[in-house]
């Protein structure tokens, strides 16, 4: 018998069939790419939390440190039976002008590791400039540093104390309410300023710190109250500001005290000539504030966290510690910035990764 059907019939049959076998072609890699799409998403948000509580973890962890830990002019220790067997002076009962110990914290924003792929740094805020208590000789250091002319200093005074002052008088080339109306910017708030970064709002100082970002901000100024500058935290740029010391001997103090804290004033002025002659020599100190700056970031991704954060044993019935402000700033180059490696104690310990001393 013979096959009358026409030829075209089986051409369009196998035109349907190559047509359909194109589709589920493009379905099944639609699908597969839908899947594994939906795997990386499922990845990320899991990193995501790792990365989270790993942050939680080590922030809880050094706040409880911070609490229950004596310091020592090498920073925060974490070992109580190394911590016990350092020297104590006679005059000293508490422990807070001990000698090193060796597994101390540095509290100069020296970075660490600490759990999981979190990164973090204590910054003590004796080391940083506190703007509204410092002797006026690192105020005027501060101006002549950022280029201010002699004759304007007394005015970036004044409006600071403007600022934050109760009253609506105004001080000799001051500032207030009339005058922060006429350049468009918002009234003073008549209170103490709680963050540095509050700086930016009174008047001429928001000229003054235009090239610094916040980062740079919150590294060099402290609201908290002290006159005292502590020679072992103080990063670079704020060691510059001491009378009497050179450019090139801070930078010589910063690498010295990597590997060995200053234990005596009359070392720092003797060797390096700081505060001698000047008037400031009351104005340094060895030892660290309770209170400072505690900056975290993931290794790989995500913004950075800074927190201040203020001890405060004393307080009836209330935490032993209290954080005064939270600020998110964004990412530079935290992955390639050299960590010293973990803390020495087993609270920042892995089961994989025991704890090291960097």
């Amino acid at each position: 018998m013979t096959d009358r059907r026409p030829k075209t019939d089986a051409g369009f049959v196998l035109v349907i069939v190559l047509t359909l076998l194109v589709v589920l072609a493009l379905l099944a890699a639609a699908t597969a790419t839908s899947a594994e799409r939906a795997i990386q998403a499922a990845q990320a948000d899991a990193d995501r939390f790792e990365s989270e509580l790993a942050m939680a973890g080590t922030r809880e962890t050094l706040l409880y440190l911070l609490a229950t830990q004596r310091q020592t002019v090498a920073g925060l220790t974490v070992n109580d039976l190394d911590s016990a067997a350092a020297p104590v002076p006679p005059d000293d009962p508490d422990g807070f002008m001990a000698l090193p110990v060796g597994n101390e914290i540095r509290l100069d924003g020296t970075a660490y590791q600490g759990l999981g792929n979190t990164r973090f740094s204590l910054q003590d805020d004796r080391g940083l400039l506190s703007v509204n208590w410092a002797a006026p000789v690192m105020r005027q250091a501060l101006y002549r540093a950022l280029g201010v002319p002699a004759d304007q200093w007394d005015g970036l005074d004044a409006k600071r104390l403007d600022y934050q002052d109760q009253d609506d008088l105004h001080r000799l080339n001051g500032a207030e309410k009339g005058h922060y109306e006429r350049a468009g910017l918002p009234p003073p708030t008549n209170r103490t300023l709680a963050t540095p970064l509050e700086l930016r709002r009174i008047l001429d100082w928001d000229k003054l710190l235009a090239k610094m970002d916040d980062a740079q901000l919150l590294s060099m100024f402290t609201m908290t109250r002290g006159v005292d500058l502590n020679v072992n935290t103080a990063p670079l740029q704020v060691l510059e500001l001491a009378p009497g010391l050179t450019a090139e001997n801070a930078k010589r103090m910063v690498e010295l005290r990597r590997t060995t804290p200053f234990v005596s004033l009359w070392q720092v002025q003797q060797t390096f000539g700081m505060g001698m002659g000047t008037g400031f020599e009351d104005g340094l100190t060895l030892f660290a504030k309770p209170s400072g700056n505690l900056i975290l970031w993931d290794r790989h991704s995500g913004a950075r966290q800074l927190l201040h954060w203020t001890l405060t044993p004393m307080e009836p019935n209330g935490p032993p510690w209290r954080i005064d402000y939270e600020v998110i700033l964004p990412r530079g180059n935290e992955s390639d910035q050299a960590v010293v490696g973990s803390p020495s104690t087993p609270l920042f310990s892995t089961p994989d990764t025991p704890g090291k001393q960097g």
